[in-house]
């Protein structure tokens, strides 16, 4: 006769898992037959949601637990120490049981907070919170890097595949503005926000103005270099060079950088590339 299984039992203190157990079973009783996973594996994602959500003060109710604003806010803020393939293992397993429980509502909020996460800017809090973050760095190689990395994204806007591909060797100065020239696809010359130019100019000092801008020990086609370097450390808000790109843009849209100039610093063809963070410029920027 097979042995049964065990109950399941969180590493959380006893009166807060004997609150939210009841709920949590049942979700799990009621989801497991509607998605692909066991409860073994939809155990430990609920379980960590349905404390989250707890912690949120919001009732323990598949509308307000589920939500995908909750989810999201969830795999956002409580498990960015994660690296991103557990991240990425937990957030699955949660939308798939948010979108059994909620339905066609929840799979229309996830996309959208798909395509609204990826353009989001920073706000000024995070950005200051990303700097803190480069400098409690466990050596100057990291720290330079790390500053480097902030100082490409939010102060040059370039993508991340040309932040890892960038040369100290091809970064100038024009006056007091440091100039990155970047090769490639959409090669460009691109002045750095004085506000950010302070780390680049560390890294320039660092590696005696020759090397690779980010990382050291590397040859500039590891696309996963900066994933690799971000999950080793986790930082309280998660960075995504598309948010840094994104917050770089709406900067200059808000400081009414005429378009064509924009667009020639930015690397893109069209206006119709800029739709996508127009809605978060000031208004009256520049169109």
């Amino acid at each position: 006769m097979a042995e049964a299984p065990r109950p399941y039992r969180p590493q959380l203190p006893a009166k807060d898992w004997n609150v939210i157990a009841p709920y949590v079973r049942g979700v799990v009783a009621r989801a497991e037959p509607l998605v692909t996973y066991s409860a073994r594996e939809l155990y430990p994602a609920v379980t960590r949601l349905a404390h989250f959500t707890r912690t949120e003060y919001a009732p323990l109710d598949d509308a307000s637990v589920f939500d995908p604003y909750m989810v999201n806010r969830f795999i956002t803020h409580h498990l960015a120490a994660y690296n991103r393939a557990s991240r990425n293992t937990i957030r699955a397993r949660l939308r798939r049981v948010s979108e059994a429980l909620l339905g066609d509502d929840a799979v229309g909020k996830f996309k959208t907070l798909g395509k609204a996460d990826a353009v989001t800017p920073y706000s000024v809090a995070e950005q200051a919170s990303l700097e803190s973050w480069s400098r409690t760095q466990t050596s100057e190689e990291r720290r330079t890097s790390a500053a480097a990395l902030l100082a490409l994204g939010f102060g040059a806007g370039l993508t991340g595949a040309e932040i890892i591909r960038q040369r100290l060797e091809d970064i100038s100065e024009s006056g007091a503005t440091l100039i990155v020239q970047v090769a490639g696809e959409n090669e460009r010359d691109v002045p750095v926000l004085q506000e950010w130019d302070e780390g680049l100019r560390a890294r320039l000092q660092f590696m005696d103005r020759e090397g690779w801008a980010f990382r050291t020990d590397q040859r500039g086609s590891n696309i996963n270099l900066i994933t690799d370097f971000v999950s080793r450390t986790g930082p309280e808000v998660p960075l995504q060079t598309r948010r840094m790109r994104a917050t770089w843009l709406v900067g200059h849209l808000n400081r009414a950088t005429p378009l064509k100039a924009l667009l020639r610093i930015a690397g893109l063809q069209s206006a119709e590339a800029l739709d996508r963070v127009l809605p978060f410029a000031d208004d009256g920027s520049a169109r």
